[in-house]
């Protein structure tokens, strides 16, 4: 037996997150929005609910400015341990993903709000994503988030979840039917990260066994 036979078989890495690769859904006038905010200095504010796209339309506007020559930066605040680079970040488009990881602590809201002024006085463009504004406590902050440009991102319907999961198995050179996509999308929750994983596991699966996907193997998924 060929050795080479016997190694596990691998998903390539994903795709680098654009606008090109991004399922629009009903989020048509936001990511127009997006594409032209490197040029607009100001605070755009993106919410939406987990799993509706907003860091991946963060990362891909981050992509873009880089792209057209502006100078960015991007940093995830769900992890504390980043949040003092708002002390003395500067850049002509910052992207700050999930900016409610500071919500409800005074220092870490005080951040913000300093940052935002120096920005403001820099005439940066500011991009940030959250899944609310309501948990924000400090007046001064409140205010400022409230002068920002804010575009609701909402979470794709069956269609551009089935639209979804075609795109990532196509990202492999994989194949889904139309049937299979149908089939998995009634059965599971309409969140694009949990449509994320459960594609990965099934490609992986059918990789290691060399077949293609299919309603039992979505079955046995869904119901372990």
């Amino acid at each position: 037996m060929n050795p080479f036979q016997q190694m596990p078989l691998a998903l390539k890495p994903p795709r680098r997150p654009s606008f090109e690769n991004f399922v629009v859904g009903e989020n048509e006038a936001a990511v127009a929005t997006l594409q032209n905010a490197p040029t607009v200095p100001g605070w755009t504010v993106l919410v939406g609910q987990q799993g509706c796209g907003k860091s991946h339309l963060a990362t891909a506007l981050f992509n873009h400015a880089l792209a057209a020559g502006h100078a960015a930066t991007f940093v995830s605040l769900s992890d504390a341990s980043r949040w003092p680079l708002l002390d003395d970040m500067a850049s002509a488009v910052l992207v700050l993903d999930d900016v409610d990881a500071l919500a409800t602590d005074r220092s870490g809201e005080m951040r913000l709000f300093n940052a935002l002024n120096r920005w403001h006085a820099d005439q940066s463009t500011v991009v940030m994503t959250t899944r609310s504004l309501s948990a924000f406590v400090l007046p001064d902050l409140c205010s400022r988030l409230g002068q920002a440009t804010r575009l609701t991102i909402k979470p794709l319907d069956e269609v551009g979840l089935e639209a979804m999961a075609h795109q990532l198995v196509a990202d492999q050179d994989m194949q889904l039917s139309a049937e299979v996509a149908r089939y998995l999308i009634l059965r599971m929750p309409r969140n694009a990260d949990v449509l994320t994983r459960t594609m990965n596991a099934l490609m992986t699966q059918a990789l290691s066994e060399r077949r293609v996907i299919t309603k039992p193997m979505v079955r046995a998924l869904l119901d372990h």
